[in-house]
């Protein structure tokens, strides 16, 4: 088992005025950002209790459209947000997914990847395959073959322009099941694995390479790995302004490194996993964070 410290884009996703204007933030088609983000979801209130249903908090990854409406902001360490966003979708009247075309020029509609919505997080792409500078022939990264156990803490390096260097976490992934895959043929790969429209989120219909990959599902509140879960940071909707993404340093956990360039970070965990867990679920607890689950997006019908 290891677990794996994985930077992505740190950037907010901030609309054009037209955007503005309209209160919606379209599809990205540009590089991976960041959302500050309000759903419903379930946080933790003690080891075998969940709260209702409630709008929570949060920073993470959902490239789809979203509702937007702006913040009180301030710049400084932790990059405060300017905009909080709704994730939603839009069905027809056949329960049929509408989407936005999947390229705009030479840019595919971008992938949500992890994916936290719904009864599990799901990783099913990102940086598992690297290309040979050499011979051309794309081959496995260590993200390829995690184990059953397997931690991911997804986040970003803060530059130090805006404070840093140091890591933000925004999600942690706890592997309990996978599934190889073609991303040209995940109807018949993953079916019965992933929740219906996961294929059209991520756009695999339209995916520029076949590559086999993996599809991970995270871990439960209700399904866990050795008393591990997924889970994301969050904090109850009544706060009034937006808050930072939680800082990680080598003083929470040795193994952090706070000047992480794209290529992930790999540490062996085989006997501490749950012990690491446990640290790191204390630290968020420490910093005011609570512990989020089962997050929803709004589906809206037109």
């Amino acid at each position: 088992m290891k677990i794996v410290q994985f930077t992505h884009p740190g950037g907010e996703a901030n609309p054009t005025n037209k955007e503005i204007r309209k209160g919606i933030k379209e599809w990205n088609y540009g590089s991976h950002k960041r959302k500050f983000m309000k759903a419903r979801g379930q946080y933790v209130v003690d080891v075998d209790t969940l709260s209702s249903k409630e709008d929570l908090l949060f920073w993470g990854e959902w490239e789809p459209t979203s509702k937007i409406q702006s913040l009180k902001y301030s710049k400084g360490a932790g990059v405060l947000p300017q905009y909080v966003h709704e994730p939603f979708l839009q069905k027809n009247s056949n329960n049929i997914l509408i989407l936005p075309t999947p390229f705009k020029g030479t840019k595919l509609r971008q992938n949500t990847d992890p994916f936290i919505f719904g009864d599990y997080f799901l990783y099913s792409c990102c940086k598992q395959r690297k290309k040979s500078k050499k011979t051309g022939t794309s081959t496995f990264t260590q993200l390829g073959r995690l184990a059953k156990g397997s931690i991911i803490l997804f986040g970003s390096t803060i530059s130090a322009k805006n404070g840093g260097p140091y890591f933000v976490l925004d999600t942690v992934f706890v592997v309990s099941e996978c599934k190889k895959y073609k991303p040209l043929e995940y109807k018949k790969h993953l079916c019965g694995f992933v929740p219906s429209n996961y294929g059209e989120i991520m756009g695999f219909d339209h995916w520029k390479s076949n590559d086999e990959l993996i599809c991970y599902k995270g871990a439960t509140f209700n399904n866990r790995v050795d008393g591990m879960y997924s889970f994301v940071p969050c904090k109850q909707a009544t706060e009034t302004t937006g808050f930072p993404r939680v800082i990680l340093t080598q003083e929470d956990l040795d193994f952090i490194s706070e000047n992480l360039n794209a290529a992930p970070k790999y540490t062996d965990i085989s006997k501490d996993s749950k012990k690491i867990w446990d640290e790191i679920y204390n630290i968020l607890k420490r910093k005011g964070y609570k512990i989020g689950v089962n997050f929803d997006y709004i589906v809206e019908y037109v």
